[in-house]
C-alpha cells in the first residue's frame, strides 16, 4: 500500500469512529428519555421537551451520516482511481523498459514512447520538442499531424526554457497566463490549450528538448502522472546516449573493417571472415597480390591519382574473381598489397587462372583521371592448412612468396616452400638470443610519463628496451611478436611487472604516481598470474590502484576472460583498455566488462590537424566522460593535437611531445629535478 492511500484510510477510519461516538451518545439520550418518562409520568411536558430534543439529534445524526457515506464512497473511488492510474504506469513503465532493451529504430521508439504516455496520463495532445542549433524548438513528432514541423523561434523561448532548465518538469493548469509561457501565448492561444506537463528532455547533461503533455480544457495534473512523465523522458534520455553510442560504434567499425579508398575489406575486416573457413577446417588458398607502379602516380599525379588506380584495380580484381565458383574473399593491405581468399581450387588451377587472368591485369593500359598509366602485379600464394594451421602464419608465408615473386623473372608469381623460410629461420635465432636476453638480464625498462591537462605530472607507462649485444637498443616492435610466438611473453611480462611493483614501492612510494604495464594474453591465460600478482603487491605494500594493467581489445573475445579480468579488479589494481577503437566492437564490450581507463590510439589522434576536426576523438572522449571512465590519449606529437585534447576534456596525455620514453634512473632524477624547483 502507497503512503498516500495508508493517509486515506487513516482518516477514513478516524471519521468512522467519530461517527460511532455520536451514535452511542443518541442510543444513551433515548433510552434516558424512555425511563425518565416511565418514572416521572408528572413532568410529562418536561420529558416530551427532551425527547423531541434527541428526536432532533437523532435526525443530525442520521443526516450527518449519509453526508459522511458519500464522502467516503468519494474518496474510496478517488483511491481506487489512484491505484489504477499507478497500476498502468507501472506496466507502461515495464513496457517501456523492456523497449529500450531492443535495437530499436528512433521513430518506432519515439511514437511508441508519445502513445503510451498519451494513454498512461489520459491527453489528448502528446509531443516531442527537439532544441536545434540556434536554440529554437521544432516539433519532431507528435499526435497532432498538424503540430509535426512546426518551428518555434528562439525570442520568447527564456523563461520556458529557464523553467525546464532550473526544474525537472513545468506544470501549469492556466497556461495562458503563466508568466513562464508568456512567449508562447501566440501558439497557445492559436491551439486552445489550457493546461501543460512539459519534462525536459537532457543528454549529456544539458537540456535538448521537451516531451509534452497538453490539454484544451483545464485540469490538475497528479502527482503520480508528473512522476510518469518524468520517467518516460528519462528513458528518453537513455535512448538517445543509446543511439549516439550505436552511431559511433557503426562509424568506428567501418573505418576499421571497410576501406573507403578500395570499397573492399581491411585486414581486419578480412580477418573474421578467414577465421570463419579456418574453424571449418576449409582448405583454400591465401594469396597476396602487390600492385607495382603506385608509387611513381602518387609522385607524378599526386595521392588522389593513387586512390583512384587502387579503386580501379578493385574493380576489375572483383570483375575477374567472379568468373569463379564459391564464396572468394577480397581485402586491401596496408600500402600497395591486396589479400584474396580463393577455396576450392588445386594449385595448377589456381596458377593457370592467376597467369591468365589476374597477373594479366597488368599488361592493360589504366587511365587514371585521364592520363594513360602502367601498372604491374606480383603474386604470392600459401595454402591452407597445407603450409600453415593459423592465418597470420599463413600471411607471413604468402607476404614471403610474393617478395620471392617480386625477385624473379615473369610472370611473378611464387607458391610458398619451405626454401623460403627466412623469416622461421629469423625466428629461431631470435628464440635463443631472447632466451639467452632473460638470463643474461639484457633488457631494460623504460618510463614514459602521462600528463594531465595543465601539464602535471600523472603516471606513466612501462616499456620494455632490449640492449641487444649486437644490434644495440632494440624497441619491442623488433622481438615482441617472436616473444609471443615462442611462449617467452610470459617470463619477459613477468619480469616487466616485477620491476614495476617494485619501483611502486620503493623509489615511487612517497609520490602518487601510477604505471600502467601491458599484460599478454598469454600472462593472462597463465593460472600462476593472479598468484604472482598477489604476492607482490603484498611485497611491495603499495596502493593496489597505482597499478594499472594495460588489456588489448582483441582479448575481450577471449572465452573465459571476464572471470579473471574481475578477478584482478577485487585486488584493487585498475584496468585499461589499450589502443581503443582498434579492437572489436568497442562500445559493446565497454557494457560487458568493467574497466576503469580507455586509451585512444595513435592513429585516432593523428586525425587532428589544424585543417581537419577529429569527430571520433570527440566521440570517444565523451563516451568515457558518460561511463566515468578515465580517458588517456596515446602518440600526442604537437601542441595542435595537446590544446585539441585538452579542449575536449581529455584526463591524460602522451606522447613524444610531452615526454619521450626514457631509462628509469633519468625518470627519477628529472622527478627529483622538478621536486627541488
Amino acid at each position: 500500500m502507497t503512503p498516500d492511500t495508508a493517509d486515506q484510510l487513516h482518516r477514513l477510519r478516524k471519521e468512522q469512529r467519530r461517527n460511532s461516538v455520536l451514535f452511542c451518545v443518541f442510543a444513551v439520550g433515548s433510552g434516558t428519555a424512555l425511563v425518565a418518562s416511565l418514572l416521572f409520568e408528572q413532568h410529562l411536558s418536561w420529558l416530551m421537551a427532551i425527547t423531541i430534543m434527541v428526536m432532533l439529534m437523532g435526525a443530525l445524526l442520521r443526516h450527518r451520516m449519509v453526508q459522511q457515506t458519500r464522502r467516503n464512497i468519494a474518496q474510496w473511488e478517488t483511491l481506487m482511481q489512484a491505484q489504477q492510474r499507478q497500476a498502468d504506469q507501472q506496466e507502461a513503465w515495464r513496457r517501456m523498459r523492456e523497449l529500450l532493451q531492443r535495437d530499436l529504430d528512433e521513430d518506432t521508439f519515439l511514437h511508441t514512447l508519445l502513445d503510451t504516455s498519451a494513454e498512461v496520463l489520459g491527453a489528448e495532445r502528446a509531443s516531442l520538442w527537439f532544441l536545434d542549433e540556434d536554440r529554437a524548438l521544432t516539433c519532431r513528432m507528435s499526435l497532432v499531424d498538424a503540430l509535426i514541423g512546426i518551428r518555434l523561434a528562439p525570442n520568447g523561448l527564456d523563461g520556458y526554457l529557464a523553467s525546464l532548465t532550473q526544474n525537472p518538469c513545468l506544470v501549469t493548469s492556466d497556461a495562458q497566463h503563466d508568466e513562464r509561457l508568456s512567449g508562447l501565448r501566440p501558439y497557445l492561444r492559436e491551439n486552445n490549450i489550457h493546461s501543460m506537463l512539459d519534462v525536459g528532455i537532457f543528454v549529456g547533461g544539458e537540456l535538448r528538448g521537451a516531451i509534452c503533455c497538453e490539454s484544451t480544457s483545464p485540469r490538475e495534473w497528479h502527482g503520480d502522472e508528473i512522476t510518469t512523465l518524468m520517467g518516460f523522458a528519462g528513458l528518453l534520455s537513455q535512448f538517445s546516449e543509446s543511439l549516439r553510442r550505436r552511431e559511433v560504434e557503426h562509424d568506428l567499425y567501418r573505418q576499421l573493417h571497410h576501406d573507403e579508398v578500395s570499397g573492399l575489406a581491411t585486414l581486419r575486416g578480412l580477418l573474421e571472415r578467414l577465421q570463419t573457413l579456418t574453424q571449418r577446417d576449409e582448405a583454400f588458398h591465401l594469396l597476396v597480390l602487390r600492385l607495382g607502379g603506385l608509387g611513381h602516380i602518387n609522385e607524378t599525379l599526386g595521392q588522389q591519382a593513387g586512390d583512384e588506380a587502387i579503386r580501379q584495380v578493385a574493380e576489375k580484381l572483383k570483375e575477374r574473381l567472379s568468373e569463379l565458383q564459391g564464396s572468394i574473399h577480397v581485402g586491401r593491405l596496408p600500402a600497395n598489397r591486396l589479400l584474396i581468399a580463393i577455396p576450392g581450387q588445386t594449385d595448377e588451377s589456381l596458377r593457370h587462372y592467376c597467369l591468365e587472368r589476374l597477373l594479366s591485369m597488368g599488361e592493360n593500359s589504366w587511365r587514371i583521371f585521364g592520363t594513360p598509366s602502367q601498372l604491374r602485379f606480383n603474386a604470392g600464394v600459401a595454402r591452407y592448412p597445407r603450409d600453415a594451421q593459423d592465418i597470420e602464419s599463413l600471411l607471413q608465408r604468402a607476404e614471403l612468396a610474393v617478395q620471392h615473386a617480386r625477385e624473379t623473372p615473369p610472370p611473378h608469381l611464387a607458391f610458398y616452400t619451405s626454401q623460403l623460410s627466412d623469416w622461421e629461420q629469423r625466428l629461431n635465432r631470435l628464440e635463443r638470443e631472447l632466451r639467452t636476453a632473460l638470463d643474461e638480464h639484457q633488457f631494460r625498462l623504460y618510463l614514459q610519463g602521462q600528463f594531465d591537462s595543465a601539464g602535471r605530472l600523472a603516471g606513466a607507462e612501462v616499456l620494455l628496451r632490449w640492449q641487444h649485444p649486437r644490434e644495440g637498443l632494440l624497441a619491442p616492435g623488433s622481438f615482441i611478436a617472436e616473444a609471443e610466438y615462442s611462449g617467452l611473453i610470459r617470463p619477459m611480462g613477468q619480469w616487466v611487472l616485477d620491476q614495476a611493483c617494485a619501483l611502486l614501492g620503493g623509489a615511487l612510494q612517497s609520490s602518487e604516481l601510477s604505471l600502467s604495464v601491458n599484460v599478454s594474453v598469454q600472462q593472462l591465460h597463465d593460472d600462476a598470474f593472479m598468484t604472482h600478482l598477489t604476492q607482490l603487491l603484498e611485497r611491495h605494500d603499495f596502493a593496489p590502484r597505482r597499478l594499472i594493467l594495460e588489456v588489448v581489445e582483441s582479448l575481450l573475445v577471449t572465452p573465459g576472460i571476464a572471470a579473471r579480468l574481475n578477478a584482478l579488479r577485487e585486488l584493487g589494481v585498475r584496468l585499461a583498455l589499450d589502443d581503443f577503437g582498434t579492437g572489436y566492437s568497442s562500445l559493446r564490450y565497454l557494457q560487458d566488462f568493467r574497466v576503469d581507463e580507455i586509451k585512444i590510439d595513435k592513429v585516432f589522434v593523428d586525425a587532428i590537424t589544424p585543417q581537419r576536426d577529429a569527430p571520433l576523438v570527440r566521440s570517444i572522449i565523451a563516451l568515457g566522460q558518460a561511463l566515468e571512465l578515465r580517458v588517456v590519449a596515446e602518440g600526442v606529437e604537437n601542441a595542435v593535437q595537446q590544446d585539441y585534447l585538452c579542449a575536449r576534456g581529455i584526463d591524460c596525455l602522451q606522447g613524444y611531445y610531452l615526454a619521450r620514453p626514457e631509462p628509469v634512473d633519468t625518470f627519477l632524477r628529472r622527478m627529483e629535478e622538478a621536486s627541488a624547483g
